[in-house]
């Protein structure tokens, strides 16, 4: 069993880093090649499943199902993928009107490290660092797409 935790401070109202987080297109801004679907349920609601299709050179094929939903809270997944279970919890936390912590608590248990003769935890790490450095960058890049609402010349 592994277990390991990633914390980062987003220069974004929490309003927006979870409605990023939660578009009904998920995920597109995830660096890796992939496909998502909603396989079972409605996108984002408690035991929806999403199957995740890298399209990289691993081709894994990942299996989620959404265990709890809390608007603008918490969000936490059991993965399945390469004879691993992970259990994911992402908390989401206004610091100030214009921050938002993200944290993300996960727990891995699975034989396929035994069969591949690699420790997988760095790896399951890596990605997932990638993953929320990737929520990161689009937050911040969508500061004013977001936030600046559309003032017509017209309107002075």
């Amino acid at each position: 069993m592994g277990s390991f935790q990633i914390r980062l401070t987003i220069r974004r109202p929490l309003e927006t880093v979870f409605a990023i987080y939660t578009d009904q297109n998920t995920w597109y801004w995830w660096s890796h090649r992939h496909r998502v679907e909603w396989v079972t349920g409605k996108p984002w609601q408690e035991e929806s499943r999403l199957r995740i299709e890298t399209l990289d050179s691993t081709s894994d094929s990942i299996d989620q199902v959404l265990t709890r939903f809390e608007p603008r809270s918490q969000v936490d997944f059991i993965t399945h993928t390469s004879g691993i279970t992970l259990h994911s919890r992402v908390t989401f936390r206004a610091v100030s009107e214009s921050e938002t912590e993200v944290k993300s608590q996960l727990e891995f248990v699975g034989v396929f490290s035994k069969i591949a003769g690699f420790a997988v935890g760095p790896v399951i790490e890596r990605r997932s660092r990638e993953f929320y450095d990737d929520l990161k960058r689009e937050c911040e890049q969508k500061r004013e797409e977001v936030n600046s609402p559309a003032v017509s010349p017209d309107s002075s």
